[in-house]
Formats: structure tokens, sequence, C-alpha cells
């Protein structure tokens, strides 16, 4: 069972695969039982201070005795320019910093009589955190009862404990004491608010601030959840960030299911051999190598606020990058009422952000053949690695819909109407790819497509083909195609004869 203690309340909402199995009160602390996939979760979430934080500690060590390792996860503020709002610091190395008890001997500012200058921990379960690569960076976290808010706080605290202080908060301090004296793991992620010195009164940034480091908590407790579940033994500490992002994302979709797709008898992950992940089996005997590439990843589209309002000061202030995705939600924000995933239709607002089927195929092809070209072979424990394979992830920008050519009837079922999608994607990628020699053993497409409310339905598309053969994904389904048509609307293939003369408008705003 892992702890995670908390000044922010979050609740886990039940689906497939998650199920909170207790939420109760005990004193000012709410508790929260959480089982997802095969490993307990225990969410603690208690009031400001060391002593609430100690407190929600030693309870949970007495009533929960197979708690194993302790992660303390908030909001923070960083006291130099190496961390910006939204940043998060994974902290190893606590100390106190309301602590002066320099009148002992040998005692360091900081210091509690008795105990380490700092509370440190490196232990196998620090290492996990670092190798799944949650893009965070190390930092050394200073707990006080007390906030710095302006510079001659500041300045005192730099004349005791110098500049090697990363983070201030009011928690973790104390957690990490109770934690070593009593050998449970520990660790802490904090999550950038803002700069000690920063102003909070006033601050035209303080809702940007507020939902974006929500939003990247909110990230990253459901990124953990996934990663600490995983039957696997995992090292993404080499991959790229398009790579971990491919990652996390398929994690999020089929969790451990994306990687028995490709070895069934996987029993680790390991990057930083050659190939974006290595897959080797449990006795180390057998492996395999995975390529991924992530295709046509929109810049626009970050993880953030899903809506804000902002006001007109708020616009004169705010951040490139919040510009760039509040452009991005106003302006192609479908209405959903109008546009449904297979009920799309012709418009003639000009957005370069969607693309024809057609289109679509030609940047997968194009990605798959450029990765056909290196033919080279990769390496593990002095033996040459077999089989390599190749995993392509794409958010398809298309908007379509589907119609039974005789009854002009739209196609509903979102199942049968993905293999639909996928034949027509089959046929543009077999005449694209027909000439294509692969290194591969296998080729993956895992695609997302357009669906209800913005939402996406996810679709595997599998090679055929063999190593160093002709790419095939299957052969394309003619009885489909004459039964029924995929309008593809940005290639303007609307034809009423075809698919009957309902139309639906599509507005995307501003108009």
């Amino acid at each position: 069972m892992i702890g995670i203690i908390t000044t922010a309340y979050f609740s886990v909402k039940d689906r497939e695969g998650i199920k909170t199995l207790k939420k109760y009160w005990w004193r000012n602390v709410v508790i929260q039982i959480v089982r997802f996939k095969n490993k307990s979760f225990i969410i603690a979430t208690t009031g400001y201070g060391k002593a609430n934080a100690a407190m929600a500690m030693t309870y949970l060590m007495e009533k929960y005795a197979e708690m194993q390792t302790v992660i303390n996860i908030d909001l923070a503020l960083s006291t130099n320019d190496k961390f910006d709002t939204a940043s998060t610091v994974l902290g190893t190395k606590f100390i106190y910093r309301d602590a002066d008890l320099t009148v002992f001997k040998d005692i360091k500012y900081g210091q509690i009589v008795h105990e380490p200058e700092a509370f440190t921990f490196n232990d196998e379960f620090v290492q996990e955190i670092r190798n799944f690569k949650l893009g965070v960076s190390d930092g050394i976290i200073g707990t006080a009862d007390m906030l710095i808010y302006n510079s001659k706080q500041f300045k005192e605290m730099v004349d005791k404990y110098g500049q090697s202080i990363d983070v201030i908060d009011t928690e973790a301090g104390a957690i990490a004491q109770v934690a070593k004296k009593s050998s449970i793991g520990f660790l802490s992620l904090k999550i950038m608010y803002n700069n000690a010195l920063s102003p909070w009164d006033n601050d035209p940034l303080h809702k940007f601030k507020m939902y974006e480091t929500s939003n990247t908590l909110k990230y990253l407790v459901a990124r953990l959840f996934n990663l600490l579940s995983s039957k696997y033994v995992i090292d993404f500490s080499k991959c790229n960030n398009d790579e971990l992002e491919a990652i996390f994302e398929l994690y999020e979709w089929e969790h451990d299911g994306w990687i028995a797709k490709f070895k069934a008898n996987t029993a680790k992950l390991l990057s930083g051999i050659g190939p974006s992940l290595l897959l080797v089996d449990g006795k180390e005997k057998t492996s395999e190598a995975l390529d991924i590439i992530e295709v046509m990843k929109p810049k626009f589209d970050e993880e953030g606020p899903s809506k804000v309002i902002l006001g007109e000061d708020e616009w004169k202030h705010a951040p490139k990058k919040w510009l760039r995705k509040m452009l991005f939600l106003e302006n192609y924000d479908i209405n959903d009422d109008e546009l449904l995933w297979n009920k799309s239709a012709k418009y003639d607002v000009k957005v370069k952000h969607f693309s024809s089927i057609e289109d679509v195929c030609k940047n997968i092809s194009k990605a798959i053949a450029d990765k056909c070209q290196d033919k080279s072979s990769y390496t593990y424990e002095g033996a040459t690695v077999v089989n390599k394979n190749l995993l392509v992830t794409i958010d398809m920008p298309i908007t379509f819909y589907i119609s039974n050519n005789a009854t002009h009837e739209f196609v509903e079922d979102k199942t049968f109407g993905t293999k639909l999608v996928s034949n027509e994607v089959i046929k543009h990628l077999n005449e694209m790819l027909k000439e294509t020699d692969s290194p591969f053993a296998k080729i993956k497409i895992f695609a997302k497509i357009p669906a209800l409310r913005n939402k996406r339905i996810s679709m595997w598309i599998e090679s055929k083909n063999k190593i160093n053969s002709n790419i095939n994904f299957g052969t394309w389904n003619k009885g489909f195609a004459n039964k029924y048509t995929v309008v593809d609307i940005m290639r303007t293939d609307y034809d009423p004869i075809k698919v009957g003369s309902f139309k639906v408008t599509v507005r995307l705003k501003p108009e």
C-alpha cells in the first residue's frame, strides 16, 4: 500500500479498474482508500502545518501497517528562478527553516537536537519515481509553519540557510522526520504555484496559476496511479518528451494492456539501450525492441485548463503559452450540439488544424517510411535483439460522418463505426506504403478519432507484414465501402446521392 498525504482535496472517480473502497473522516483528516488495478492507495487530506501533517502520518502508520511508502503531493512556493509556475520538484532532502537551536553545540540552522542536519531519502522507491521521468526536477524543501511573502523574510532565510532551499512549504519536513524515524520510504512532489517573492494580492495571473497547478497535480496523480500499479519494472529515464507523452497516454487508455500487443511475457520496460524501449522477459533471456514515434502532435494541444474566462487585464498580462492555450480553446471549441463523432458536415470556416483522412494517412505513411530507412539492429546484454517493433501514435485531427448508402441512415454504433474508419485508413496506408520495405516484426498504429463532446475513441491498426517484406495493414474490405460511406469533410466528398440530403451545420467559434 502506498500513502499519499496532501493538503489539496481531490476525489478519485470510480471507473473501469479503479474503485474507492472506503472514505471517512478522522479528526480533521479526510481518508480515502482506493484500489487501482493491483495496487492500493490511501489518500489523506490534512490541514495545513507541521502538526497536522505529522499527526496524519502517525495515524496512517499505526492504522495501516501494510503501508510501505508515503508520497507528499502538494502545491508550494519556489525560492529561486529555477522553478516556474507548474514546475514540479522532487524533494528527497528536507530541513526545518524555522528551527534555530544553534545555542546548542554543533547544531546548525534547520537542525533539531539529536536529529540529522537534514532528512534525506534515496532508496529504491525514489529511484523508481525518477525512472518514471514525470517531468520533475530535484530540489531541497524547507518546511515551516510560516510562509515567506516579503524580501525581509527572504533575506533572513538566506542569511541563515544560504541559497540551498529551493522550495518552501508547511508540511513535508514534519512528514519526513516521522518517516525517517519509522523506516518508511518517503518523497515529496511539490508543484510550484508561485515564487515566494512574487506578489500574491492583486496578481492578474492568480486564476491562471491556480488552474495550472491544480491541473498539473491532477495529471501527476493520474500518472502515478498508472505507473505505480503497473506489473512491469519500468525505466523511462532515457525517453524523450515525445516518447513519454505517447507512453503516458497509452497507460491512460489501456494501462499495461498495450505492452502485451508486442511481447506477451514482458517483465521490464527499459529505455536508453538504443530503441525507445526494450521489452525484456523476467529471466532476461529474450528481448524485443520497440521504437515509438508520435505523428502530428498539435503544438497547441497542451495540458491545462479546459475552460478559463479571462478579464481584459488578465489578457494583457497572460504569458504567451496561456494565450496559445486560450486561443485554441476559444477558436476551435466545437459545439457539442451540432457535431457528433459521425454526424459532421461541411463548413466554410478555414481551420488549418483539421485535415482530411487522406492527408493524415500521408503523414503516418511518411513517418513509417522514414523510420523504415533505419535497418540497424539493437543489442542487449551482448546479444542481438532478434525483433524490433514500431509503435506509431497519432491524434487524428479529422472531421467526418458515416452513412448507410441504401438507407441514408447514420452509423451510430461506435465499435462498428471505428471499424469503418479503420478500413478507410487501411485503404490509404496500403496504397501509400506498398513499396516500402519494413525492418520491423510488427507495426502498430494507435490512433484517436473524434467522438461525441470533443472526446476521442481509440483505434488500433496492425500490420500483417513480416521482417524485410513490403508493409501491408491487411486486406481492404470492399464490402464495407459498398454498403457505407465515410464522408471526409475536409476532402469535400459530400455526395447527397450516396449519403442523402441531411446536413448538419458545424460552427467553429468565433464565426
